[in-house]
């Protein structure tokens, strides 16, 4: 008979259904060994890290560089910020926590290092500390900017940069620590009344920017009507700008209304308008190859400015044509007086010269007329000047308030010309098509004066020209001619 052997007695903590329990799990009320060993690793991955983040926080800059933990971001390369900076920047970053869509705060070293190897940043007149601030609508630059102000210390020894830019469109104010608010709502203000789609204040100057040259003039005057300092009003299409000399005072509306169509022209790509009380007007136009900076300074010469004079300066690369809008041209240098004689040759005596018409045309809006005058004489002589014109009409009278301009820009000359017997020079007459609908009474004869103090000669036209009333002609020096035998 056999017996059984004695159920062995239950372990310490050993539940009635051990037999149950999965291979390896701990028994119920028995310390669990794996959980204490996660628990441990984690404790000591905390501890490594707060140890790694307290050396991190003693490298100079690197503080800096976390989010929220000096109050404002450094430049790469910058050195720490010393105590006071941040807690500034952390004071202004709380004044403004809630009441900007957008915040930045800046802390800028501005050198320069020493070379004693002390800590450069510790010294904080070294530093800026910029703030820029975003908000939806322009209205509400003006209380942001008030906040600014308000958080910033003006004795503090470092500079400051406070700008305040909105949104919608972009408005950007830079304020000064102990000042007011004014700059921000006068750009408000500006920006609301002209359409800009940019403005920006600084301490010593303001720009305005508008989308097309049509409303320069009313962004003027939107400037006009609040206190900002000297002003500069742009636009990109075409590329014009209206600067101010001094605050409150601005080119004339004509002035500014001239450099936006002289922006317009063919070959000219910017425009720059300076004037305003005691200055005067002063228009600098960049032409894009030399052939458009002669056209343009001629079509100045030949309008008819209203306004303060407008003084011009043409340009292509570093070569300038300088004048003043409708001042009817360049004088050239007068012309050899008969009688006189250069470089041992005499002038052309005006009797001794045949002078004719040679031909018109016309091309792309304007007339063309072409002289010649040959030296009918037995010996050599100089020419050199403008031929001068009066034409008439079909009716027999003068054509009335004729303009004659010299159709040459400075540095330019006219040059002179050493004609042999039978040799001739040419001059080319240029005109705006004039409609003969309202007017028609044409030009029909042309009285040339060949040289100063010569005789005049009386030519009738191959075809009547629209030369009207109030007509401006532009007559070109006499040059050799291609073919003395052949009309041009």
């Amino acid at each position: 008979m056999s017996v059984a052997p004695p159920t062995p007695p239950a372990a310490p903590g050993d539940g009635p259904h051990r037999a149950d329990r999965a291979p390896g799990a701990p028994a119920a009320g028995a310390p669990d060994t794996t959980h204490r060993r996660r628990s441990l690793a984690v404790a000591v991955a905390v501890l490594v890290l707060a140890v790694v983040a307290a050396l991190l926080l003693r490298v100079p800059g690197v503080a800096d560089r976390l989010p929220g933990a000096a109050g404002c971001a450094t430049v790469d390369g910058d050195p720490r910020p010393p105590a006071a900076l941040r807690a500034a920047a952390r004071e202004v970053r709380d004044a403004l926590a809630g009441a900007t869509d957008e915040l930045a705060v800046t802390c800028r070293f501005t050198g320069p290092d020493d070379a004693d190897g002390t800590d450069p940043g510790a010294d904080p007149a070294r530093w800026q500390l910029g703030v820029d601030a975003g908000v939806a609508q322009a209205s509400a630059v003006p209380d942001l900017a008030s906040a600014v102000l308000a958080a910033a210390d003006p004795g503090a020894p470092w500079t400051w940069w406070l700008g305040v830019h909105g949104t919608q469109r972009t408005l950007e104010v830079v304020l000064t620590p102990g000042g007011d608010a004014a700059p921000a709502t006068a750009a408000a203000a500006v920006l609301a009344a002209s359409g800009a789609t940019s403005v920006w204040v600084g301490p010593e100057s303001a720009h305005v920017l508008v989308a097309s040259g049509d409303q320069v003039a009313g962004a003027v005057r939107a400037v006009d009507a609040v206190d900002l300092p000297p002003t500069t009003v742009g636009a990109d299409h075409p590329w014009v700008e209206v600067r101010q000399v001094h605050a409150g005072a601005w080119p004339g509306g004509e002035a500014v209304a001239l450099a936006v169509d002289v922006a317009g022209w063919e070959g000219v790509y910017r425009v720059v308008l300076t004037g305003g009380a005691p200055a005067s007007a002063s228009l600098t136009v960049e032409t894009e190859a030399d052939a458009y900076r002669s056209e343009v300074a001629r079509r100045l010469d030949a309008l008819v400015q209203p306004g303060e004079p407008v003084t011009y300066d043409v340009r292509a690369g570093d070569v300038g044509v300088p004048g003043t809008v409708g001042s009817g041209g360049v004088a050239p240098a007068p012309a050899p007086t008969p009688g006189a004689t250069v470089d041992g040759v005499a002038v052309c005596p005006g009797d001794a010269l045949a002078v004719e018409v040679t031909g018109t045309d016309a091309a792309a809006g304007s007339r063309f007329l072409f002289l010649r005058a040959t030296n009918a004489g037995a010996a050599p002589c100089a020419l050199a000047g403008v031929p001068a014109l009066a034409f008439t009409r079909a009716s027999g009278t003068p054509v009335p308030d004729l303009t004659q301009l010299v159709d040459v820009v400075a540095p330019d000359a006219p040059p002179t010309t050493v004609l042999a017997p039978g040799d001739a020079a040419d001059a080319q007459v240029r005109w705006g098509a004039m409609s003969t609908t309202n007017d028609p009474d044409v030009a029909v004869r042309v009285t040339v004066r060949p040289v100063p103090g010569g005789p005049d000669v009386d030519l009738a036209l191959p075809t009547p020209l629209d030369v009207l009333a109030g007509a401006t002609v532009r007559v070109g020096p006499w040059r050799p001619a291609q073919d003395p035998a052949a009309a041009p």
